[in-house]
């Protein structure tokens, strides 16, 4: 019986080799059969990564700097290893600017756009930091995104001469409903999608430091462009002082009811009519400036886009008086 169960034994031995053996040589016989295609076809480790690769958006054209991306300039290409930085989704990357010419075929990566707080502006209006404390800006509860008026006040010259001495300190609305881009270190929150970084809320930092608005000494302002002329002309010669509004409040004051103060630069006389029109742009306001003391209202004057006061001429300058003008020489003409 001991026999029979080793020569049983031997047997099963033998037969594992042999299963061994063919199992073996079926694996190889796979594998040589399933490299033939791949060579036949022309298929290459490279471009088997390039159809599973990761999609990335590259420029179809060449991006001009300063110029808004259209969609048909760009498209998607797949790539094995994309670059850090890139988008996979063309929507993430139209409409925005490029900070630098992007040649066509380029991976667009979010260091190549533009970003933080110029893009938070909208047309026509500039960011202006004007300098604020904790009486000036409420306690230091103002965030980035409050909507604020800005209110104006002038203290008193001291008066050396003759009569009574008469306390003329002014306080008064300079500009309205002006939003806040920055208090102190806190900035607005900004999109991932416009950096290709995750969005960081205005909670979120104002929870990384506690001390950042104590220590808070300037506020960065949307300011229209037609109105930086008084706002730093107010901040110069008085105290600035931010009064915090609730965010859907869009009431603003008619200056159309009021008289304008003088601009510094008056418009040349006998313009068309064309160009009396223009002298209306934010452009052109600015360029004109605010005299300090008409800000002050001690000077009243005409409609800013009709005052002539003066004009430069070749020959001296020629001065307006009612129906008369007459050049620096003193000739007068009707």
């Amino acid at each position: 019986m001991q026999k029979i169960t080793r020569i049983a034994a031997i047997l099963l031995v033998v037969l594992a080799f042999v299963l061994a053996v063919l199992a073996l040589s079926l694996g190889r016989h796979n594998t040589q059969h399933t490299a033939i295609p791949s060579q036949v076809v022309g298929t290459t480790p490279a471009s088997s990564g390039e159809s599973n690769g990761v999609p990335v958006v590259v420029a179809a054209d060449a991006l001009p700097a300063g110029q808004a991306i259209s969609f048909s300039s760009l498209r998607l290409t797949n790539e094995a290893q994309p670059p850090q930085g890139s988008f996979t989704n063309v929507d993430a990357v139209a409409g925005h600017l490029p900070l630098v010419g992007i040649p066509a075929g380029t991976p667009v990566t979010a260091d190549l756009l533009a970003h933080g707080m110029a893009m938070q502006l909208i047309p026509g209006e500039r960011a202006l930091a004007v300098p604020v404390d904790e009486v000036a800006a409420v306690g230091n509860h103002i965030v980035p995104g409050d909507y604020v008026d800005v209110f104006l006040s002038l203290k008193s010259p001291q008066n050396t001469g003759p009569g009574p001495n008469r306390d003329q300190s002014q306080t008064r609305l300079l500009l309205s409903r002006l939003r806040v881009l920055a208090y102190g270190d806190r900035n607005l929150p900004v999109p991932a999608a416009s950096v290709g970084k995750p969005a960081t809320s205005t909670a979120e930092q104002s929870t990384v430091r506690n001390d950042v608005a104590e220590q808070a000494r300037t506020a960065v302002l949307a300011v229209p462009l037609a109105d930086i002329d008084e706002l730093l002309l107010g901040a110069q010669n008085g105290k600035l002082t931010l009064a915090l509004r609730y965010p859907g409040d869009d009431s603003q004051p008619d200056n159309r009811l009021f008289p304008q103060p003088p601009v510094v630069l008056a418009p040349l006389a006998y313009l068309s009519g064309e160009q009396h029109e223009q002298l209306n742009s934010p452009e052109n306001d600015a360029f004109a400036g605010v005299d300090g003391s008409g800000l002050a209202g001690q000077i009243v004057a005409l409609p800013r886009a009709t005052t002539g006061r003066h004009v430069e001429l070749a020959s001296g300058i020629e001065i307006i008086r009612g129906a008369q003008r007459s050049d620096s020489t003193g000739t007068h003409s009707p």
